[in-house]
Order: structure tokens, then sequence, then C-alpha cells
């Protein structure tokens, strides 16, 4: 027996089953419509084991970015960081000079994954602080939401928007308060450079130099709990 007899042979047995199997049977009504079936099943199987590898090898890739993105320090070199300047980690768009055509490139995937994903929303825990003394028993909360407005006209609009963005709603969430009205005297002295200081997850403090940088490059990630103080 051959090769290509030996292949009809076991295509059969496996058409045969799939004529007796629940639900698959009702598919398959003749020798074209099973090998149809089987044919279908083959590929989605391929298909889905495909999208498993894509998953993991995302996972694994963005696992090691968030991982080199904590070891670093917070202070002003992380504008210069690769994945906001290499274009080999950007797709780009660009006309063709001979045909006018505009062209789009898109990175490599590996490069693709490792980036981190863009802050969708925080809960912020708000101290009010006056003379370096606490002034609420309890925090107050935020929870800040970040929609495509707010990042839309960035160069990179994949990693979301930049820690000006947050410190700027923190600062008009706490004015909006009754509480603000209470505590603050003088509201020209609340500027939301100089009376907003924000934290990170590791309690890491993020100055105003950094505040074009993206959040995603800051050790935040969505759903993150951060520290907010009011200094008034």
């Amino acid at each position: 027996m051959n090769l290509s007899e030996k292949y009809f042979e076991f295509e059969a047995n496996i058409i045969d089953r799939l004529a007796r199997t629940p639900y698959v049977h009702q598919f398959v009504h003749d020798k074209i419509s099973g090998r149809i079936t089987l044919f279908l099943m083959v590929v989605g199987t391929m298909a889905l084991i495909n999208e498993l590898y894509i998953t993991i090898e995302m996972t694994f890739l963005q696992k090691d970015t968030y991982e080199e993105l904590n070891k670093g320090y917070i202070d002003e070199s992380l504008k210069l960081h690769k994945m906001i300047v290499d274009d080999k980690y950007h797709s780009r768009e660009y006309t063709d000079e001979k045909s006018g055509i505009v062209i789009e490139e898109f990175e490599d995937r590996d490069k693709f994954f490792a980036k981190p994903v863009h802050v969708a929303h925080l809960y912020v825990m708000c101290n009010v602080l006056q003379d370096g003394k606490k002034l609420l028993a309890k925090p107050l909360q935020f929870h800040i939401e970040f929609s495509p407005e707010d990042y839309e006209d960035e160069k990179r609009p994949e990693f979301g928007c930049r820690l000006r963005v947050l410190r700027t709603k923190l600062y008009h969430f706490f004015k909006d308060t009754e509480l603000f009205d209470e505590l603050v005297k003088d509201p020209k002295n609340f500027t939301v450079s100089r009376g907003v200081n924000i934290y990170n997850t590791l309690k890491e403090p993020l100055p105003c130099e950094i505040d074009e940088v993206q959040l995603c490059f800051l050790k935040i990630e969505t759903g993150d709990t951060i520290e907010c103080n009011f200094v008034i």
C-alpha cells in the first residue's frame, strides 16, 4: 500500500468517526462534505494553536518590558526611552515618490508586543498636606478614567495619556470639592505644578519635569491604586 492509499484510508476512518460524532455529524452527508468538515476542523485547530502561541509570546514580551521599566529610575531620562524615540517600535506612513501612494510600514511582531499597554483608569488615594502635616483622617479617593480624547493628539497615542493629564485632572477634581473651599485660604497659591504631588505604585515621586512622559512608562498600569498629596 503506497502513501496516498494509506492517507485515503486514514481519511476515510476519520470522516466515518465525524459522521458519528454528536453535532458534527449534521455537517457530514457524503464524502465531499466530510472532507470539507475535516479540512475546516484541521485549519481551525491550527489557527487556535497559533493564537495561543501568539498570546503566550505577547505575555512574556510584555512582562519583560514592565520588568525593564520597573528597574529604571523615574527621572527625565525616561523621555529618551527607546520605545518612545525608536521608529522600529512603531508603524509609520510615507508617500512613495514614484507612485504617490501612501505606504504604511508596521513594526516587527516582537516589537509590537514588547510595549507597555496604555493606562485606561486608576484609583488615586489623596491626602491634603499643610506644612508637612496631613489634614485628613481618611484620604480622598478618586477614580480617574482616561478617554481617547485625552491622548488622541499624542505622537504615540497607543501609549495613552501623559502624566500632565493625570496631574491636571486631580487638580480640578480637588478644586471642585467642598473640602477645598474649607481648607484652602488662598486658592491662587494652589497650582497644578506645586500643589499636586503624585506617586507611582512603588511610592516613587513623579515630578513635573516628566509631565510629558506617558503614564505606562512610569510604573503604572490600568486599575492600579496610586497616591497623591495635595499641598496647600
